[in-house]
């Protein structure tokens, strides 16, 4: 048997400069489907996160320095609820505005209105901290009925009490659950308040 070629016959094998060609089209190809991944990811993670949710806080109001008496800390409840936006595209830099509320009896209940720009990095897959700054404004009120002097005599001023200037300073750490149906962050705080105007004798006054 015989066959005739117009060409020499080559084997199943490679010369080195076609060899080099093809291990550099995979390499290409490979990447960009890396990337096109990344980029699918990071696109999915940015959509996860929604402007404006609701967020609800169970507080505790104490009246000391940081971390002292820390069994005093888990005195006083108050609730707050509060939003946030992003101001960055990989939502790491937010702005929250809160209202709080406070139970306190030997104080006086307080109204707490405040907003906070917060820097938020991730930790690990789901897991996240903040630190946070900002300016607010208490209503703080009288703990029992109170009484004024008005032309030299003692008269009713009731439970009103006086709004004083705050800078909230607080830092947190969290946890978010993706699912179908809603996205919850679970999540604890510290949050140190300077309070400035309390009375003429103390300026400032950290609660």
């Amino acid at each position: 048997m015989a066959f005739r070629s117009s060409g020499p016959i080559r084997g199943p094998y490679f010369t080195a400069k076609e060899f080099a060609t093809m291990k550099k089209k995979i390499c290409l190809t490979v990447l960009g489907f890396a990337l096109a991944h990344a980029g699918s990811a990071q696109t999915d993670a940015a959509r996860s996160y929604l402007n404006y949710p609701i967020i609800i806080t169970l507080q505790f109001h104490c009246f000391a320095l940081p971390f002292r008496d820390m069994k005093s800390n888990f005195s006083n409840v108050g609730i707050g609820l509060g939003t946030e936006v992003s101001l960055h595209g990989s939502n790491t830099i937010l702005q929250q505005a809160s209202a709080v509320w406070y139970h306190n009896k030997a104080m006086g209940n307080g109204l707490l209105f405040y907003s906070q720009m917060a820097w938020r990095p991730t930790i690990g897959p789901n897991n996240y901290a903040e630190i946070k700054l900002g300016a607010g404004y208490l209503i703080s009120f009288r703990p029992i009925k109170s009484f004024k002097q008005v032309d030299g005599n003692w008269v009713s001023a009731g439970h009103k009490g006086k709004g004083m200037f705050s800078i909230p300073l607080g830092v947190s750490v969290g946890h978010v659950s993706n699912s179908a149906i809603a996205n919850i962050s679970n999540f604890a705080s510290y949050q140190f308040l300077l309070i400035s105007g309390y009375n003429k004798s103390i300026p400032l006054v950290p609660e």
